[in-house]
C-alpha cells in the first residue's frame, strides 16, 4: 500500500485538492477559486502523462476559469459585472450554451483525433466540453451549473476506471454526489430571496 501511495502522490494530492475544492463551492466559499488553482496544476501534469489532452487543456481552462471567477465571485461589483448573487439560467443563455457545446466539442475532438497518441478522444471530448460550460456557469452564479456538474461527474467516473485513474475515479465518484448536494445548497440561494 505504501508504495502505491508513494508512486501516486501527485495523484492523490491533486484528488484531494480538488475534493475541498468542491466542498468550498458548495459551501459558497470565494476560496473555492484559489484551491481550484492549485488542484488544476496537478491535473494538467496527471493527465498529461496519461495522454489525455482535452481534460490537460481542460484544467489549463480550469486555472484561467478559477483567475475569473475569483474576480467574479470576490471583486466585482454587482452593477458593473451584473454579479447579482445565485440565479437560473434564461432561456437565451440556454440557446447559446448549447451552440457552444456543439461548436466545442466538434473543434475539440477534431484536434484530439491528430494526436497520435490520444487514448479516446470522444469521452475525453465530452468530459472537457461539459466542464468547460459547466466552469463559466459556475463563475456566473447559475444554479443549473449543478446539473452539467452532475452528468459530467458521473460520465467521468466511468471514463476514469476505464483509463485506471483509480484516485481520480474515487474522487468523481464522490464528485458526482456532492454535485447533488451542490444543487440543492443553491438552489436554497434562490428561494430564500
Amino acid at each position: 500500500m505504501a508504495e502505491w501511495i508513494n508512486n501516486n502522490y501527485i495523484e492523490i494530492t491533486g484528488a484531494i485538492l480538488a475534493f475541498l475544492y468542491l466542498i468550498l463551492e458548495i459551501k459558497k466559499k470565494w476560496i473555492f477559486w484559489i484551491v481550484g488553482i492549485f488542484s488544476s496544476a496537478f491535473y494538467v501534469y496527471i493527465f498529461f502523462h496519461a495522454g489525455l489532452y482535452a481534460e490537460m487543456g481542460l484544467n489549463f481552462y480550469y486555472i484561467l476559469m478559477s483567475f475569473y471567477g475569483l474576480y467574479c465571485w470576490k471583486f466585482a461589483t454587482k452593477k458593473e459585472e451584473k454579479n447579482d448573487g445565485f440565479h437560473h439560467i434564461d432561456k437565451k443563455t440556454t440557446l447559446v450554451l448549447s451552440v457552444v457545446f456543439v461548436v466545442l466539442f466538434g473543434i475539440i475532438l477534431l484536434i484530439l483525433q491528430e494526436f497520435p497518441n490520444s487514448q479516446v478522444p470522444v469521452p475525453d471530448a465530452l468530459i472537457a466540453v461539459l466542464s468547460i460550460i459547466a466552469t463559466w456557469m459556475t463563475a456566473k452564479k447559475m444554479i443549473e451549473c449543478w446539473h452539467v456538474w452532475i452528468f459530467a461527474n458521473m460520465f467521468a467516473c466511468g471514463f476514469y476506471i476505464y483509463q485506471k485513474l483509480y484516485p481520480t475515479a474515487v474522487l468523481f465518484s464522490i464528485y458526482s454526489i456532492l454535485s447533488v448536494v451542490g444543487l440543492i445548497e443553491w438552489r436554497k440561494s434562490v428561494e430564500t430571496k
